[in-house]
């Protein structure tokens, strides 16, 4: 049981730490097209993108959460197997070895592959995953705004700086990105 609940949480920490990565480095000039279709995956990804920080606030709310419930278990199961190992007798070498196979088992499998991955295939898999992206957003839509409420609270009082900066034109960039894309797409199927 200990196991099958590690691996869905490092499955769902992935999955959020790569949807986070993939909307920052998605082109927005390709989004804002498959937005403008008609279809229903176009109106979920209007609705994941009309408010950017509370996208990113559910999705590292979701990782955080699968994190905390990872590291309780994988806990667990590293010191029942130190136990039965009897490894070591003291308990700085066991939490240390417990914290560094946690340490190392997410990093790799829920960090850094995923965040590769999802920033390589960002225009495809915030496409593709938009469905459970957007049930996890309405899932943590009231902690995310209550979360982005605070903090913008917090930089308006401590720190005297106005929150929540949208972006609402492409740049530069992006339009040039996007147009090297397509004529690349365009030379490829040629």
């Amino acid at each position: 049981m200990e196991v099958s609940i590690i691996i869905i949480c490092l499955i769902l920490s992935a999955f959020f730490s790569g949807m986070e990565i993939a909307y920052i480095s998605s082109n927005k000039v390709y989004l804002g097209i498959e937005k403008k279709q008609d279809n229903f995956l176009s109106k979920i990804l209007s609705k994941l993108t009309e408010n950017p920080s509370k996208f990113i606030a559910s999705m590292l709310i979701g990782n955080n959460i699968a994190l905390v419930v990872y590291g309780f278990f994988m806990g667990e199961l590293i010191m029942e197997q130190l136990a039965f190992a009897t490894l070591t007798s003291s308990i700085w070498a066991t939490v240390s070895i417990q914290i560094f196979i946690s340490a190392l088992v997410i990093i790799i499998t829920s960090e850094f592959l995923p965040k590769i991955f999802f920033q390589i295939y960002a225009n495809t898999l915030i496409k593709a995953l938009a469905i459970p992206a957007y049930i996890f957003y309405q899932l943590f839509y009231y902690v995310s705004s209550a979360i982005i409420w605070i903090s913008d609270i917090i930089l308006m009082k401590v720190f005297k700086i106005k929150g929540d900066n949208e972006q609402l034109l492409f740049s530069k960039v992006e339009l040039g990105n996007y147009i090297t894309e397509q004529m690349k797409s365009v030379e490829d199927q040629e």
